[in-house]
């Protein structure tokens, strides 16, 4: 049984060169296979018979290699199919995140320009108010200096008007010099109002021509009086009309610059409201941009972790395979060992026979 024993020694180191291989078929068994070849030897079987057991055993073999070899032509296409799609999805993952980052950068950038804009347009305003604001005080502080001077040039204008009355009543005979001196002091109080005292100088001074002449004056030099005073008025009626006319001229001035700088207000409050309108739309743009770099940085992470669990997978298939198939190698090789083994031994037994018989023959 040397030949059994040889084999037995090759069976156990195949097992120790392939401990980790997979059985695809435990009901097989190379060891089985020797003891029924032994027990068909044993039984003095034919040869056939005895090669038939190996044969069967070849093809179950080679038959599980090819069932292997279909799984794993199958699992190699879907491998390749999960490799082509998460490559593809990573890919794409990072052509989603580096345009959203660059659509990121300019939003933030633009955001930061328009921020910037907008507290200079914001600083603007607050100078072109100021300035508004100071043209509405100075022409608050001259609209109350020109009524008061209206009323003191109307003032002027009534005292003067009064002491023509009160002169033409002295021609008459009904009105005295008294009244005169009363009204004289309000005019003499007018024209300083009015800063115009050297207009008056000359009418002052026939004023007190008159009262030196007592009850005596005469007609003549009541109508010189008259006249002094007309042409007095005359004068204060025409600075009244300058000053109203200039006053006018300031008016006009004061709504042309208050136009002008209200221009220019509303439209720094109309950039400042499409600026407003700009920062929000940057402000969602950065939202939305965030929120999409990162949900494609975490598809990449993703993605990633699952190509590398299918390159793991893949693997352990093609581990499996090369195993499993070097296994039956192994398995085809005793079995071909064994077959030229069992060859061979019936051929010495068939010799021993024929030199047996051929001795008796003799004897």
């Amino acid at each position: 049984m040397k030949i059994f024993a040889l084999l037995l020694i090759l069976v156990i180191v195949s097992g120790t060169n392939h401990q980790h291989r997979l059985n695809y078929t435990k009901q097989r068994s190379i060891t089985a296979v020797m003891a029924e070849v032994e027990m068909k030897i044993k039984s003095h079987s034919p040869l056939d018979a005895v090669l038939n057991v190996l044969t069967l055993f070849r093809d179950s073999v080679n038959e599980e290699q090819v069932n292997h070899d279909q799984i794993f032509n199958v699992e190699l296409r879907e491998c390749q199919a999960e490799y082509e799609f998460r490559n593809a999805e990573i890919q794409n993952a990072k052509s989603t995140l580096r345009d959203s980052n660059a659509q990121l950068s300019t939003c933030q950038y633009s955001k930061q320009r328009t921020i910037e804009q907008q507290q200079v347009n914001q600083q603007q305003e607050n100078t072109f108010q100021q300035h508004l604001n100071t043209i509405l005080t100075t022409a608050e502080s001259e609209s109350a200096y020109f009524k008061r001077r209206s009323r003191q040039y109307e003032d002027s204008l009534h005292a003067i008007d009064e002491a023509l009355t009160i002169l033409e009543g002295i021609s008459f005979g009904y009105r005295s010099f008294s009244e005169l001196s009363k009204v004289s002091q309000r005019m003499l109080q007018t024209s300083f109002d009015i800063n115009k005292t050297p207009l008056y100088a000359p009418i002052f001074n026939a004023f007190i021509q008159l009262a030196n002449q007592g009850e005596s004056v005469d007609l003549s030099a009541l109508q010189q009086v008259e006249h002094l005073l007309k042409d007095l008025r005359s004068a204060i009626q025409d600075a009244y009309d300058q000053f109203s006319e200039s006053n006018a001229q300031s008016v006009g001035l004061f709504n042309l610059q208050k136009e002008q700088v209200n221009k220019v207000l509303s439209r720094l409050q109309g950039q400042h409201e499409r600026q407003q309108v700009k920062l929000d739309k940057f402000s969602a743009c950065i939202g939305v941009q965030s929120a999409v770099s990162n949900s494609a940085s975490s598809k990449q992470q993703r993605n990633q972790q699952l190509l590398e669990q299918a390159q793991a997978l893949c693997s352990t298939f093609q581990t499996e395979y090369n195993y499993g198939t070097q296994a039956r190698r192994s398995e085809i090789q005793l079995v071909n060992q064994l077959e030229e083994m069992v060859r061979q031994r019936f051929e010495e037994v068939h010799e021993e026979q024929i030199v047996l018989g051929y001795a008796k023959l003799n004897y």
